[in-house]
């Protein structure tokens, strides 16, 4: 876990845009950062937020989440887990046994 900070000047946009939330029950992670924007170099793609300014960003949902950081004015703090956001929770799904595909027998059978 990290604390970052994001400084901009005037309408300039952050730079990274933001995916999940409550409402899509996916944590709320950086899904892309634009290379020369204030984000750059600060955040990665996969980092998953848990916190904005002082609020707790586990609860919020993706508009919250954009509310809030639109609200912060030139200076924002995350509270960030640097990494591959939900991508660890695939492992979870991975199958237990062989994996029994053919492409080959499913054109024959055309």
């Amino acid at each position: 876990m990290a604390t970052v900070q994001i400084q901009k000047s005037g309408g300039q946009p952050w730079g990274f845009r933001l995916a999940g939330g409550r409402d899509f029950n996916v944590p709320l992670q950086v899904k892309k950062v634009e290379s020369g924007s204030p984000a750059a170099g600060v955040l990665s793609a996969g980092d998953s937020i848990i916190g904005i300014g002082n609020s707790d960003a586990r609860g919020m949902t993706h508009m919250q989440a954009h509310q809030t950081i639109r609200g912060s004015g030139n200076y924002l703090q995350l509270t960030v887990v640097k990494g591959h956001g939900g991508m660890d929770r695939l492992s979870s799904i991975k199958p237990k046994g062989p994996v029994k595909f053919s492409p080959w027998k499913a054109q024959s059978a055309q």
